[in-house]
Parts: structure tokens; C-alpha cells; sequence
């Protein structure tokens, strides 16, 4: 112990290990596997940048413009983090200002724990403002686009691909008919299903649980996905080899379907969440049985979709309404 002791004394203010111990107290406070990955990512792509720039390893150095530098990678650098093939797709063009401001966040609070532990007298972000990003007007899928999706599906599964076109389907169905996170289906495990009552219990933000259900269609789907499914892992959805699905690997296969299905528009896993909102509203119109279904910790997150539905309604009837058609001028 003594040996260890005089290890971590040694080390001080370096980085390296600041971000050691920031990540060390996340995971001590309870904050969920997901956000600690979160901030363990952003963390160690600014140190890699500390490194590649040799910038020395105490954070009692780095200073204002520092930070105001990387931010600027960030923002204007394609192929950023010396990343290429496979994995790097997200890093390859420049970033948006959403992405920016994530990175913004992360160092705010890591090194504004650094302060409040006694490390660092000053946080070097204090004069740094970052504007909050627009909120993008996400367009939902439309009936005709989720229907050429599912017709990939199925031509895959008519064509002995019959695993992965039952999986891609039941994965679709499973994303419109529940509004998951992608997270929460990455983490969706075969005994947290059941299938008498079609319940589903997931893992949302916070390590929060919560219960999903699935309808007759999306059932349907499930019990044929698990007639071709591997047995052996609990996890529900896998790879051809057998291996858990990962979150980026969803994104993968829904961003081919897409393109197999002449599907335009940006969006993908989220799309689906907005679109099971917005039809969930319609039918039902009840925004707090959207908000436990969501998992949305307030009553406003959701309310935020009755606006968009609102306005979606709002543009429709103008289309039988429009002041000028009506007028009947030339």
C-alpha cells in the first residue's frame, strides 16, 4: 500500500491521472456504465490531442487557449483522432456544433471536479462559451418508408438469409413500436423478455429501469427471429457470428437498410423514437402515458412531442385550407 500511495502522490496534477480519478468518482456516484463510457471516450480523445500537441502532462498548464485549440480541432478537422477504416466513419467529415458542444460539456465538468477537489485553483474553461445547439426539427418515417425497409427484410429472409432478415424486421418493429433508446435495445436481454404478457424490461438513462411493450405484428416477428436465433447468450439481438450486437453495430445495419431501401433523409436509430412518439400521441393523446412508455424523467420532454404534433397536424390542414388555393386566383 505504501508503494501505491506514493504512486498516486507522485502523480499529482498530471492528466492522465486526474482523468483516472474523475472517472473513478463518476463510477463511485452511481452514474450509469453508459455516461461513464461517455466521458471515459471524450477524455481520452483530449489527451490524445494533449499528446499529439506536447503539451505537458499537468493540468495546472493547460490554460484557456489550450482548450479553445482543441475545441477548434474538433470542430474543423476531418479525419480527426488519426482514425481509419472501420470505426472511424464518424470522425471522417468536419463535426457539428452539437458534437463541439458535447466536448465542451465533458471538459466543463472534469475540470470543474478537479477544482472542487482541491487540484486545480481555476477552471480553464471559466471565460469559454459554447452556444447550446438548435434543436433539429426531426422529420418522422413515413408508412411508405418503413414499409421498403421491412420489403428488404423480407426479400433477405425469401432469399436464404433467413437469420438476419428475422432480425433486421423484428428490430424495426421493435424500435417503432416501443420508442427505445438505441441504447436500451443494444441492452435488451432474452430474460428480460416476456413473451406472454409481449414486456419488455429495459435499462434506460441513469441505470433507470423501465418495462416496453410490443404489439401482435412485432411479436410475431420476435418468436420467428428466435426460431433462426443461435441459442446460448442471454443478450437478444446478435451478430451472423453469434456475438452481441453493439450499439454502433445497429446503427450499421439500420443505415444499410436505408440506403437498400432508397430511404432518404438524416436519422436513423432516434428517427424511430420520434416517429413512435408522434403516432403514440395520435392515437392515444395522453403525453403522460408517452412520458412513462419514454422513460422521460419530467412531463415537459414529452410535452415537446405534442408541440412537433401540433405543428405536423397544423401544416396538413393548411394543405386543404390554404387561403391562397382557396381564393381560386391565377
Amino acid at each position: 500500500m505504501v508503494v501505491t500511495t506514493r504512486k498516486w502522490q507522485s502523480l499529482g496534477t498530471s492528466l492522465r491521472s486526474l482523468e483516472r480519478g474523475f472517472i473513478l468518482t463518476c463510477q463511485t456516484e452511481g452514474k450509469s456504465a453508459r455516461t461513464v463510457e461517455y466521458y471515459r471516450d471524450n477524455l481520452r480523445r483530449f489527451l490524445w490531442y494533449a499528446g499529439q500537441k506536447g503539451w505537458p502532462d499537468d493540468a495546472r498548464l493547460v490554460t484557456e487557449w489550450e482548450i479553445r485549440d482543441f475545441l477548434a480541432y474538433v470542430s474543423n478537422t476531418t479525419q480527426r483522432w488519426g482514425l481509419t477504416g472501420n470505426g472511424s466513419e464518424s470522425s471522417r467529415g468536419r463535426a457539428s456544433h452539437s458534437t463541439t458542444h458535447h466536448y465542451f460539456v465533458v471538459l466543463s465538468t472534469f475540470f470543474n471536479w478537479a477544482v472542487r477537489e482541491g487540484f486545480l485553483s481555476e477552471n480553464p474553461l471559466a471565460t469559454i462559451k459554447v452556444a447550446r445547439p438548435k434543436a433539429r426539427v426531426i422529420q418522422p418515417y413515413t408508412a411508405d418508408e418503413i414499409q421498403a425497409m421491412l420489403r428488404v427484410c423480407d426479400w433477405d429472409y425469401q432469399h436464404n438469409a433467413r437469420f438476419l432478415g428475422s432480425r433486421n424486421r423484428v428490430i424495426i418493429l421493435t424500435l417503432l413500436d416501443t420508442g427505445a433508446r438505441l441504447s436500451e435495445l443494444a441492452g435488451m436481454k432474452l430474460s428480460h423478455v416476456d413473451t406472454e404478457k409481449a414486456w419488455i424490461r429495459v435499462q434506460g438513462k441513469g441505470n433507470k429501469e423501465r418495462v416496453v411493450r410490443i404489439g401482435k405484428l412485432a411479436q410475431k416477428a420476435l418468436w420467428t427471429y428466435l426460431t433462426w436465433r443461435p441459442e446460448g447468450r442471454d443478450e437478444v439481438w446478435l451478430s451472423e457470428e453469434g456475438q452481441p450486437l453493439s450499439a454502433h453495430g445497429i446503427q450499421c445495419l439500420i443505415r444499410r437498410l436505408k440506403e437498400r431501401a432508397g430511404v432518404k433523409g438524416e436519422g436513423s436509430v432516434h428517427r424511430f423514437r420520434y416517429t413512435f412518439a408522434l403516432n403514440f400521441l395520435r392515437a392515444d393523446g395522453n403525453p403522460q402515458n408517452l412520458q412513462f412508455l419514454l422513460g422521460h424523467s419530467t412531463i415537459d420532454m414529452s410535452m415537446t412531442y405534442v408541440a412537433a404534433l401540433g405543428l405536423e397536424d397544423a401544416l396538413r390542414a393548411h394543405e386543404k385550407a390554404s387561403p391562397v388555393d382557396r381564393m381560386g386566383l391565377r
